[in-house]
């Protein structure tokens, strides 16, 4: 019997590149899709077949611990000379494997991209391209490799959640200090024309 929830046994046989080639944002939200909008089976592009009928497997209540791996996988590249330093693949990168400041040119952490693909799809001068990785040009999974994956991607989301927190930290003491300076100028304003009142009486 496996203890684990049909999602987490799901999400077991899915790749891990977090590519939305299912129309979802990852691969935890297909997962649950599977479970309950009853979507179909066939929409991890980069599992395929295998991973289809891995699915099924799962969701019929059958266990099993398949190895399932993309032979001759490849990542991403930039050409250096036409980078633009945009860094919007940067910013849609789901493992942070690219690095570069704005007005930059950017370079991807090959040992980290999974990929995915998404940063091929958004660069906005073609600068980008998918090659063979060097040092090994298989994706395995389940295994170190794409848990490594999965936990990047989940380590950006939580880096993401900060920054969002502490911008509106940021954002609400604005308000308050610009609600302060408002109501020490509303009291310099009143205090003024009472004095200009009792003035005008002496």
């Amino acid at each position: 019997m496996n203890d684990k929830s049909l999602v987490d046994q799901i999400i077991e046989v899915l790749p891990q590149l977090q590519c939305k080639k299912c129309e979802y944002p990852d691969c935890r939200s297909y997962a649950q899709s599977l479970i309950e909008k009853k979507e179909k089976t066939n929409k991890c592009e980069p599992g395929g077949l295998k991973t289809e009928n891995h699915i099924q497997a799962i969701l019929a209540g059958k266990t099993h611990r398949s190895t399932q791996q993309i032979k001759n996988y490849e990542v991403a590249d930039i050409v250096r000379e036409e980078c633009i330093g945009c860094t919007i693949c940067i910013k849609v990168c789901p493992v942070d494997a690219i690095v570069g400041a704005r007005h930059m040119i950017h370079k991807v952490l090959e040992h980290q991209c999974n990929g995915c693909e998404l940063c091929i799809e958004e660069c906005p001068v073609n600068c980008m391209s998918m090659i063979t990785p060097q040092e090994q040009n298989t994706w395995t999974w389940p295994s170190k490799q794409s848990e490594d994956s999965k936990e990047k991607y989940y380590q950006r989301l939580d880096r993401l959640d900060r920054i969002k927190k502490d911008k509106e930290m940021n954002r609400q003491k604005v308000l308050e200090d610009r609600d302060m300076d408002d109501y020490i100028q509303y009291a310099l304003d009143a205090e003024s024309k009472k004095h200009a009142k009792i003035k005008k009486y002496e």
